[in-house]
This record gives C-alpha cells, structure tokens and sequence, in this order.
C-alpha cells in the first residue's frame, strides 16, 4: 500500500469536497450515520459499494480508531461487511491502520472531471426525461439483470435524489440498448448508470448517451462534469478521455467481512 492512493491528479480539495458532497445527493444512501466528518453509508440490498461504505468528507484528525470501531459496530449489526473509501482525504497516518486491522485492499475508481463550454448537441435519437424514474429503471433492471431486492432499494434511492436530474435512454429498433442518468446541482453535474445490452458495446452508443447528457446539463447552468469508472475498465476509461474527461482523483475500496463471526 503506498500514498498513491491519497492524490490528487488535479484541482484542489475543495473540489474533491464538492464531487464528494453532490454524490452523496445524487446516489444517496438510505441509511447514513455521521461520525467525525465521515460519513457511513448503508443500503444493504444494492451491490453498490458506495452506499456501503464509510467515506471520508472532512475527517477530524487523530478520531479515525474511534470512527472505525464504531463503523465496524454498525456493520456488524447490519450484517454488512465493513467497507472504508480511502480518497484523498483520508489521513495518511491512518492507512496502516487498515491493513493491520485485516482489511482487504479491493477496487480501485476513477473520478474524472470534465468543464463544460461549446458541447455538443444533444443526440436526437437520445431520449431525455425528467423524473418519475420507474420506466427508466425497469429498462435499467433488464439490462443489468438486477434482482428485485436491488431494485426496490434503487428505486427508493432515486425517489430521494438532491438537484435536478435527467434520464437518457437509447432505443433501436424498438428496443432500449444503452442508458444513463444525471443529477446537476450547484453547478456541478455528475453523470452515472451508464449501461448498454451487451450485445450492443462497441458500437458508439454510451458516447452519445454521455454527450447528450452533458448537453443537457450545461442547459442546466453546469460548469463542471464528473463521473466515476472502475479503474479496470479499459474500454470506459477509453471512451471517457476521448471526450475529454481528466482523472481527478481516485478512491480504493478497504473490506474487512466480518458478517460470520460470532
């Protein structure tokens, strides 16, 4: 484990504060418990470790033992695995800590920043929707094969969304091949769902559900874009620095499973 996880590739903190903030409004997790500038995060029944996880916002110095005991508490009478995001706001004497504990270093993500000015216009075969969501997300359920439990917890996360947001999907010939969501507010917009039938990759159509969404969200007074792609994710990573998405900064997952213990 190095300080590589605890840069930044550009901007300053405030801004890391800010994507930090309007994640957390635009993809919010049911159940949240504050602790010494940390947030954590629960939603049991979606895979999503962001909204399982105990993420740093604006961590009070020489608190973080305390702060995870009483995560893992919490965790453990949830029967959820303790998960921390180490951004680059966590302490860096505090990362030891997390390895000696047994946790288990896992996914490492992206969160790439774009500015908007002359973007593209929207794609005409995109269609853009405001909310309800409910037709957007049974689409969004087929093509991941969600089950019904994650389902009814996303459908209750996005019931509960902080700003603006927009739903863009892509049909051909009759059928919905790619999807995507935004959220704009503050001037910041973040971008997220993107997913296409597998069948259909490759083929240019998460571009232009991205490019219409960015259209759409400087309509909205948006300076700034970001979103978040696995660090394996080649093809995405691909896709995303073609349009000219900047990395910002990274978050690495640290789990620890303690669910079977007695």
């Amino acid at each position: 484990m190095t300080t590589d996880l605890l840069h930044m590739h550009g901007g300053d903190q405030a801004l890391l504060l800010a994507v930090e903030r309007h994640s957390s409004g635009a993809w919010p997790a049911p159940d949240v418990v504050s602790l010494n500038g940390w947030e954590c995060r629960f939603a049991p029944a979606s895979k999503s470790r962001r909204v399982n996880s105990l993420t740093p916002l604006e961590p009070v110095k020489g608190r973080f033992e305390q702060t995870l005991s009483v995560a893992r508490r919490l965790c453990r009478e949830r029967h959820v695995a303790c998960t921390v995001r180490v951004t680059p706001a966590f302490q860096e004497e505090d990362l030891a800590s997390l390895t000696d504990q047994g946790f288990v270093q896992k996914d490492t993500t992206l969160v790439k920043i774009l500015p908007l000015g002359g973007v593209a216009q929207a794609d005409p075969a995109v269609r853009l929707t405001a909310p309800p969501h409910s037709e957007w997300l049974t689409h969004y359920a087929h093509l991941t094969q969600m089950g019904d439990a994650e389902r009814d917890v996303i459908d209750s996360m996005l019931s509960h969304v902080q700003g603006d947001m927009c739903l863009a999907a892509l049909s051909v010939d009759g059928e919905v091949v790619s999807l995507g969501r935004s959220v704009v507010r503050n001037g910041l917009m973040g971008i997220f769902q993107i997913a296409t039938a597998p069948s259909a990759r490759r083929q240019g159509y998460a571009h232009r559900i991205v490019q219409s969404l960015l259209h759409w969200g400087r309509q909205q007074g948006a300076m700034r874009a970001y979103l978040q792609v696995v660090a394996d994710n080649i093809g995405a990573r691909s896709l995303y620095r073609s349009m000219g998405f900047k990395t910002l900064y990274s978050y690495t997952y640290f789990v620890k499973d303690e669910t079977t213990q007695s």
